[in-house]
């Protein structure tokens, strides 16, 4: 049907360049978006006669290529090629959003905001001092990465900067515990008062008859990505003339769930750490105590754990909801109007499965996207807001 034709085009770049290797065809190809995490790409790419021109092999060598989809003239994905094997008729690639190169890399000098705790009190990238605000550490961070040799692969820092978030943090990385950037980043996001984050990719705008060009860019969203439910407008319904739900799984589950936390940071026998979260409103209303306990190497600031120790009860406070929707494309609301972090009401009409129905505002926290033959698939799995 016209109504589902939609051109994908898949360009495979050099990673520390961004030259444009090779535009080559794919097929069964399944993407995927996450809030605050690294969505992956799978998909086969045909070797024949057609195909082996183009130079693949030479195109897709994985840890050195980057790779982003293009959908009806829109970038929709981008990252690193990671994996690669024979399969009949060609060869599956893994690939995963850009933020996985961050987890390649390591924080192998101390930076601190504390400068009692570094020999060199100038700011990063000359020195070992960070920047006390959370989005700043962020900006600290990568900019350090960027300034190792080879370590630069063209992602956009420059959104980093002014405003601040106003949330300054205490910090310190140890380089004889070499931090993962990625995984430091999304602590620092995760704890209380923290963020979203991301890197967006996209076309830049094309001028003097030049090439078109594409952008990376980092991002933080203080204190949320996306819009609430009454701002997005977003409603996706099940049942009725309006229907744009094909499936669904709505599960409650409270395997996860705790109503207090207790949070290690380092430190050993009496001298560790430690911080405690209660849900002092579920608690009073009646529900057990569910105990959970987190680790988390390398925290020594009380407030830090503290943050820590609140987001990740807050987090299994809400576990007990997970759904998941099966929505058509090209029904309203389009992919391609909502995004990872986007609030949205989703309704379903009385059926066997619900007999009295359903209906709740939920935040979006992964799109999955399958493109190939036919209809596209888009899964959207959710949180509780």
């Amino acid at each position: 049907m016209a109504a589902f034709d939609h051109t994908y085009t898949y360009l495979f770049c050099d990673l520390l360049t961004d030259e444009l290797l090779a535009e080559l065809p794919m097929s069964d190809v399944a993407y995927s978006t996450e809030l605050n995490g690294i969505g992956t790409l799978k998909g086969v790419i045909p070797y024949s006669e057609e195909t082996l021109p183009l130079g693949p092999e030479a195109a897709s060598q994985p840890s050195r290529t980057a790779l982003y989809v293009d959908r009806d003239g829109v970038i929709v994905w981008g990252g690193i090629v990671w994996t690669r094997e024979i399969v009949k008729g060609g060869k599956a690639i893994g690939a995963a959003e850009f933020l996985s190169y961050y987890e390649k890399r390591h924080v192998k000098q101390t930076l601190s905001t504390d400068t009692s705790m570094i020999l060199n009190p100038a700011y990063v990238p000359g020195g070992q001092r960070l920047y006390a605000d959370q989005k700043y550490i962020v900006w600290s961070l990568l900019r350090y990465a960027h300034a190792q040799p080879n370590g630069n692969i063209g992602v956009g820092i420059n959104g980093l900067t002014a405003p601040a978030h106003g949330i300054n943090r205490v910090q310190t990385y140890f380089g004889f515990e070499r931090p993962n950037v990625y995984k430091a980043i999304a602590e620092l996001a995760a704890a209380d008062d923290g963020f979203d984050f991301g890197i967006e990719v996209g076309w830049n705008p094309v001028a003097n008859n030049l090439p078109p060009t594409r952008y990376k860019q980092a991002r933080t969203w203080f204190p949320r990505r996306g819009r609430t439910a009454a701002e997005s407008g977003l409603v996706f319904t099940k049942g009725g003339p309006a229907s744009s739900i094909v499936d669904f799984n709505w599960p409650e589950n409270g395997v996860d769930m705790a109503t207090e936390v207790s949070g290690l940071g380092d430190g050993t026998g009496e001298a560790k750490v430690t911080a405690v979260a209660q849900d002092t409103d579920r608690l009073a209303s009646g529900w057990p105590l569910l105990e959970a306990v987190t680790t988390y190497d390398g925290v020594i600031d009380q407030a830090q754990l503290n943050g820590l120790t609140a987001a990740e009860l807050t987090a299994r406070s809400n576990a007990q909801t997970q759904p998941w929707f099966d929505v058509m494309a090209d029904a309203d609301p389009v992919f391609g109007s909502y995004e990872v972090g986007d609030e949205a009401l989703f309704a379903i009409e009385p059926e066997p499965r619900v007999p009295d129905g359903r209906e709740g505002a939920l935040r979006i926290m992964s799109i999955d996207v399958t493109a190939s033959s036919g209809p596209e698939r888009v899964r959207i799995t959710c949180g509780a807001v």
